[in-house]
């Protein structure tokens, strides 16, 4: 499964740059040319890297405000390109991992983003998934059913009976194979998905 990448960017160059070198690194590429959309997208699907063009520094500010909050995105790297304006530091101030130059030479931001991928796989690692199926029951404001479609070390993937709304922080509970006992976890949703999917972020568990 490659890589999947978050791009806010407007500059046609930049863009079609960094699609090809993403492409060759297997690094898949969902572009976004407005903000709007760019956090909807963080707070609905996780991302291995957000890449914002701070060629509009509040724009790219607030998108990399909204990664970090986003609790799906929160470990995803975060890119910034500059332009000789802002520079190394101006980059660096806005809170991210890596400052990339404008305007691009191909072979040089392809040599950049092999470090980047490197650090996006192990980041993936450590939030490995294992597919799993068991019951669920939700509680909040209101009680809902679902059952896991995975887990993993800080959440888990859920198919409801029914859309949870006006929800955040939800109380779990499960049985996983080869347990007797049943678990509960505290949790807020992190991302919704097609249909009656989404994700959770877990908080703490209870014994």
């Amino acid at each position: 499964m490659n890589l999947k990448s978050l791009l806010l960017s407007s500059d046609e160059k930049t863009v079609r740059i960094l699609r090809r070198v993403l492409s060759d690194l297997e690094i898949t590429v969902e572009h976004c040319s407005e903000v709007d959309d760019a956090i909807r997208r963080i707070t609905r699907q996780r991302f291995e890297a957000i890449i914002v063009d701070a060629a509009n520094v509040e724009n790219a500010t607030n998108v990399l405000k909204a990664a970090q909050a986003a609790p799906v995105n929160k470990r995803a790297l975060a890119i910034v390109l500059v332009e000789a304006s802002v520079g190394l530091k101006g980059g660096f101030d806005m809170g991210v991992h890596f400052v990339l130059h404008k305007p691009f030479a191909v072979e040089l931001t392809k040599s950049s983003f092999r470090a980047v991928r490197a650090i996006m796989r192990r980041e993936r690692r450590l939030q490995l998934r294992v597919p799993v199926q068991v019951q669920v029951e939700c509680q909040g404001a209101n009680h809902y059913k679902a059952k896991t479609l995975d887990l993993c070390e800080g959440g888990m993937a859920l198919q409801f009976s029914r859309r949870p709304t006006n929800e955040s922080t939800l109380r779990f509970t499960l049985t996983l194979p080869g347990m007797e006992k049943k678990l509960e976890i505290v949790g807020e949703l992190a991302w919704e998905g097609n249909e009656e999917q989404a994700g959770v972020a877990v908080q703490k568990r209870q014994r």
